[in-house]
């Protein structure tokens, strides 16, 4: 069997090098080490120490804490650093370690671990075993696993090449929706959500419940505010009318249910000990309850929970004074029991605990469970404190035989903290995603005629589209796209185009105007006395022999048909077309410059307003603009389809697809009565299955796509999906045989 050596850097604690040492068990030990912890190596009596709450143990040094005996040779395995916070320094440290060690040792398995030392020692051990192929781990915090990094090929002798790190994922991390209590909802309703979403259902059943529910999840969480009328995102398009209307059948007694799922591997974080403490986990639901206490007093969030995969870890609910109080902790749940498997780990030398210490750690947690509180200034609680005053009072230690007192109160002492930030990492990413939604309502906006004077971001804003027309103006990419969709033959085959044309106010023009007319007419004449003073005496003969090339061309001088022949002679002065465009550029590049946004025909070369070519290209817009122009976003949208052909409206479906599938990455929520849309997406499943996309199309597969049918009911509307098969067909019929008017009509 090969020999094992690993190789560690020294800090302030011991703990995550015994641990370290434990979990690998090597035949020796190499550690790198400043002067100032040195005395953890080679001290003599007790030079280690960790603190339990308010006391202090110590420990003999490592080597002999671990007893590794005649493995430990100080004159071989400790390398000393001078400077720990030079990292050239302890990169070179680390880099002769393991290439002496190699040549000594060429057959042995080498492990190196950066837990401790300072932040310089660390990157220097890391890069320097990733660059020489050493198995690298670090011990986390609030994580039972040894994080193992692969080899990378790195760039020989290079120190600064970047480490990896786990990339702060950008994907939607929300993957359903529940309501209940909720306008038409009675009971809680699930929502899938994918990258495409299409709800359907007849006019009044309850569709449009869905959206509002996310407005409202937005403004508290950007304002707090939960009675709420108007929401900022949802401008005049959606009146919530406050609590007493939004709430179902008006009951104030009752409280709304909001919550959703999230993917755990998309949680907000870099925190590697968090990553894998959720690594099994396949789904996260948070949720809060919103209402007042017993029908009366203000809106606020009374209860608070999270679960992992349908299983309760954690619920609160309110207190006076706006707080919410912990009721319950399963710390029998694999979350809670790794943390507190991984905080006993982590400060303290324990790797197992026996049944006694497992009572006494119960008994401890179910004491701190209701000082735990929270408050909730916006939507959902960010942050945890314990007492009153947030903090705790920890009884001091007395070291008695045994170690029951000290796991107990290191749980007692670090569970609330890490606790803190398992919800605040959750609860912030739900924040996260539900802060990217933009609305566009039903109704959009129809700007007036000239864009360029009414560009004030009234309350319809975004919910009418109107900052479509501002993105317009300003991202000439977007307007690139937006003018090839509206031209192409296969789309909307429009003889128009967006330009951006410049306005100057006639004050600017009275102003510069006439100083640039009199310096060109100064420089014109200058230039024809210089002209002319070229012909010396001769002028007159010259000026004699010109009116007679004029009368021999039949021109008669006292005529106005000389003027093209005295232009022709101008013009050889002066070049009037690069005059004319520095006046343009020097009179637009500064002062009181308007953009306006203009289309002009094609056809004609004339500038026209939208509101001279019909409703339907201003109302898509908004629509194109949303897919073009965002990235990232939870995009809900009422009625893509209005004011559009039918042809046109499948073709918004390959623009969602590409918006939502391609690099930009949104995700929409489409609340709409368009089969051809949905047919569309559909069709590209069904090429997608059987190998047949157009070019430039992207593939779809179930998993893009979830449809949605909300049906009225007498106790409160249901939500039903309507999954689709690969090939893009519906699994089941739809419900009371909606979409089926056109077989009424022809038979």
């Amino acid at each position: 069997m090969s020999k094992k050596i690993l190789l560690v850097t020294v800090g302030k604690s011991p703990a995550p090098i015994v641990k370290a040492i434990q979990h690998i068990q090597p035949d020796q030990v190499v550690f790198l080490c400043s002067e100032n912890f040195q005395s953890q190596i080679i001290g003599e009596g007790l030079p280690c120490e960790i603190i339990h709450g308010n006391s202090v143990k110590r420990y003999p040094n490592i080597p002999k804490l671990v007893e590794l005996g005649d493995r430990f040779q100080p004159e071989r395995d400790l390398k000393i650093i001078q400077n720990p916070d030079d990292l050239t320094e302890c990169y070179e440290v680390a880099v002769a370690s393991i290439i002496r060690l190699k040549q000594l040792q060429p057959d042995t398995n080498l492990y190196a671990d950066y837990t401790g030392g300072t932040k310089m020692m660390s990157l220097g051990l890391a890069l320097a075993s990733l660059e020489h192929g050493v198995s690298l781990q670090v011990n986390s915090p609030v994580s039972l696993k040894t994080v193992t990094h692969a080899r990378l090929e790195l760039v020989a002798n290079s120190y600064t090449t970047k480490l990896p790190k786990r990339k702060l994922l950008t994907s939607n991390a929300l993957t359903a929706l529940r309501v209940g209590n909720f306008k038409a909802f009675a009971d809680q309703q699930y929502i899938p959500l994918r990258p495409l979403t299409l709800i359907f259902g007849a006019n009044s059943s309850g569709k449009s419940s869905i959206i509002h529910s996310l407005l409202l999840a937005h403004h508290a969480i950007k304002n707090g505010e939960l009675d709420i009328y108007r929401t900022e995102t949802g401008g005049d398009s959606v009146d919530l009318g406050g609590f007493g209307q939004y709430v179902h059948k008006r009951d104030r007694r009752s409280q709304v249910e909001w919550s959703v799922d999230i993917d755990p591997k998309q949680l907000n974080t870099v925190d590697q000990g968090l990553v894998d403490l959720l690594q099994p986990i396949k789904k996260l639901t948070v949720g809060v309850g919103i209402g007042t206490r017993l029908g009366k007093g203000r809106v606020r969030v009374r209860s608070f929970f999270i679960e992992a995969d349908e299983k309760r870890v954690l619920s609160m609910s309110s207190r006076p004074k706006g707080k919410l109080q912990l009721d319950r902790l399963d710390y029998q749940h694999p979350i809670l029991s790794n943390l507190i498997q991984a905080i006993l780990e982590a400060n303290t030398f324990t790797l197992k605990v026996n049944p006694e210490d497992r009572e006494e750690i119960e008994q401890a947690i179910n004491k701190l469970v209701p000082e735990i509180t929270a408050r909730v200034t916006r939507l959902l609680p960010t942050k945890i404190q314990v007492g009153d005053d947030g903090d705790i009072s920890i009884p001091k230690l007395n070291p008695k035989p045994g170690q029951q007192e000290d796991l107990a109160d290191t749980v007692r002492l670090i569970l609330p903290y890490r606790l803190s930030e398992l919800i605040g990492v959750i609860t912030e990413t739900v924040e996260r995603d539900i802060r990217k939604l933009r609305y566009l309502g039903p109704f959009r906006t129809y700007p007036p005629r000239h864009f360029a004077f009414s560009r004030q971001q009234d309350a319809n804003w975004y919910a009418g589209g109107g900052y479509a027309w501002d993105i317009l103006l300003n991202n000439a990419e977007v307007r690139q796209k937006v003018n090839a969709w509206l031209g192409d033959s296969d789309r909307m085959k429009s003889p128009y185009e967006l330009v951006v044309r410049s306005l100057l106010p006639d004050s600017q023009l009275a102003a510069e105007l006439y100083p640039r007319l009199a310096k060109t007419l100064h420089d014109l004449t200058t230039k024809l006395i210089v002209h002319a003073a070229g012909f010396g005496s001769d002028i007159q003969e010259e000026i004699e022999r010109l009116k007679g090339d004029f009368e021999a061309a039949g021109i008669d001088l006292n005529s106005d048909n000389v003027l093209p022949e005295v232009e022709q002679l101008v013009s050889m002065l002066t070049d009037t077309d690069s005059l004319s465009e520095t006046w343009v550029q020097e009179m637009t590049s500064g002062g009181d410059r308007i953009s306006d946004l203009v289309l002009i025909d094609k056809r004609t070369k004339t500038p026209v307003s939208h509101r001279d070519v019909g409703i339907g290209i201003s109302q898509v817009i908004p629509i194109l603009v949303s897919c073009y122009g965002l990235s990232d976003a939870l995009v809900a949208i009422e009625q893509p389809e209005i004011h559009l052909h039918p042809r046109l409206q499948a073709e918004l479906g390959d623009v969602f697809i590409e918006s939502a599938l391609g690099g930009q990455k949104n995700t929409f929520i489409l609340e709409t009565h368009s089969e051809h849309l949905l047919l569309r997406i559909m069709r590209r499943m069904r090429e997608t299955f059987n190998n047949e996309l157009p070019e430039g199309c992207l593939p779809v597969r179930p998993e893009d796509v979830s449809v949605l049918f909300v049906e009225a009911d007498s106790e409160g509307s249901i939500v039903r999906e309507m999954p689709l098969n690969k090939r893009g067909e519906l699994v089941k019929a739809w419900p009371g045989g909606f979409f089926e008017e056109e077989l009424d009509e022809i038979f």
